[in-house]
């Protein structure tokens, strides 16, 4: 088989094992709930007013959002919210790798019976299973460990860690920490750029069409009000091509390259809210940027049969303005860098002090690359210091992940920064990458992110 029909096949696995433990019947009623909520969302789309804000937002917090996303990959074209889904495959694809050992594994129907019911809060247990699967691939026996079963040193009853591997003669207790993809001061931030946007793009709308602003805000961007950047942009538009700045807030406008996103237009419908129309009117893809467009679509087409959902597609743009922000406040580079010294604290202090044992700590680099260089230096400074003296934990291993997608596809990268009290941590594992049910390439001694850094310096 070639990689997209295993990654098929893979993900299938992932859908099954979750279905086959939830009951198809279970599964047909909540599908249900979840397709008439988007039904209900994109059933009237006003094409007087921008699209994107009309279409459905996925619940990427619901575990029937995994679901839905794997029963539809590869077989259901014309469903699909790529920037979602795209987040979502290198999971499934990983973990339906092993859905045949995990269902084998001691203790399993725990994580998926507390996954599947408690379903608004799925992606503890989804780093679960992902770190019982690098486990598998890298040759252990795994088993997962009920909660509070474990006997410690003081004959006190604690939270136990999450699972119990072995080889050999060899055994050790690894605790999974799943931190949340945003810290909060990150999802207000956005969500005062939300509130920014939505009068700002209308006004852009207005006296600026088929023109991109760029954005830095050098104060929180809570405190701008919509005079403010309005004030900016206005600025920047009498100005021309010339970067701006008033008071706060700096801005740059460029043209969209309009001829040619109309020339395609005219032969292909694209889906609404999608890495294709990014590139059309961007030029480019960048994770590492905060991007919003505003599309006032001339038509819509919905492909498929009556069954099909998720299906708006635009056949002709009317009009279409965009923006890439960021902030660069103290303040908010500070608080969205959040480092990882609490989680490895708690995950250290669930295994007993008396057993070998390794703590990883996953989160998604979501917050571009100025933050994750800040990042990476508080957990060096923070862990080195950390005193683990008077347990037997050998380390911490910190996995961050990065999403891609591209405009008929979608990449991921991982980068694994080891904090170990023992000499050669690593060599305990074959394949250092949980993102991977296979021998990926590996690149030793780079964060993603720096790759990322020297590709935009190279373009």
């Amino acid at each position: 088989m070639d990689v997209r029909q295993i990654e098929r096949a893979n993900t299938k696995a992932f859908y099954t094992l979750l279905v086959d433990k939830l009951g198809v019947n279970a599964w047909v009623r909540r599908r249900g709930a979840l397709v008439e909520r988007i039904r209900a969302r994109e059933s009237n789309i006003d094409l007087k007013r921008p699209i994107e804000a009309q279409l459905f937002v996925p619940p990427e917090d619901d575990i029937d959002w995994y679901i839905l996303v794997a029963e539809l990959a590869y077989d259901s074209p014309y469903s699909d919210c790529a920037y979602s889904s795209d987040r979502i495959y290198p999971y499934a694809n990983t973990i339906g790798a092993f859905a045949k050992q995990l269902r084998e594994i001691p203790n399993v129907n725990r994580v998926l019976n507390k996954m599947l019911a408690n379903n608004t809060k799925p992606e503890t247990q989804i780093f679960e299973l992902l770190t019982a699967s690098f486990y598998l691939k890298n040759g252990y026996e795994v088993s997962f460990i009920p909660e509070n079963s474990i006997a410690w040193p003081d004959g006190k009853t604690k939270k136990s860690p999450d699972l119990l591997v072995k080889d050999g003669d060899m055994q050790m207790y690894v605790e999974c920490k799943r931190a949340d993809k945003q810290t909060q001061y990150s999802q207000s931030e956005e969500e005062a750029w939300s509130g920014l946007w939505s009068q700002l793009s209308r006004h852009m709308l207005e006296v600026a069409p088929w023109c991109i602003v760029d954005l830095t805000f050098h104060d929180q961007v809570s405190d701008a009000t919509v005079d403010e950047v309005v004030r900016v942009v206005n600025l920047a538009i009498e100005s021309g091509s010339d970067k701006v700045r008033e008071g706060s807030i700096s801005a740059e406008i460029r043209d969209i390259d309009r001829a040619h996103l109309e020339r395609h237009y005219r032969s292909n419908a694209v889906r609404a809210n999608s890495p294709q129309h990014e590139l059309l009117l961007f030029g480019d893809m960048d994770s590492n940027e905060k991007r919003s467009i505003a599309t006032i679509a001339g038509n819509i087409v919905r492909p498929g049969t009556s069954d099909v959902f998720l299906n708006i597609f635009v056949e002709e743009v009317a009009n279409c303005v965009a923006a890439q922000w960021r902030c660069e406040h103290a303040i908010s580079l500070e608080r969205r860098s959040r480092h990882f010294k609490g989680l490895a604290k708690n995950g250290i202090s669930q295994i007993p002090p008396d057993k070998r044992g390794v703590v990883h700590v996953w989160y998604e680099t979501v917050e571009g690359i100025d933050v994750e260089e800040l990042r990476r230096n508080k957990n060096i400074d923070s862990l080195s210091l950390f005193d683990a003296s008077e347990t037997m934990v050998e380390g911490v291993l910190i996995h961050g992940v990065n999403y891609y997608p591209f405009e008929n596809r979608y990449e991921w990268a991982e980068t694994v920064q080891s904090f170990a009290r023992v000499p050669h941590l690593m060599n305990l594992y074959r394949h250092s990458l949980m993102l991977s049910a296979d021998e990926t390439q590996e690149v030793e001694d780079v964060t993603h992110w720096e790759q990322d850094k020297a590709a935009k310096g190279n373009q």
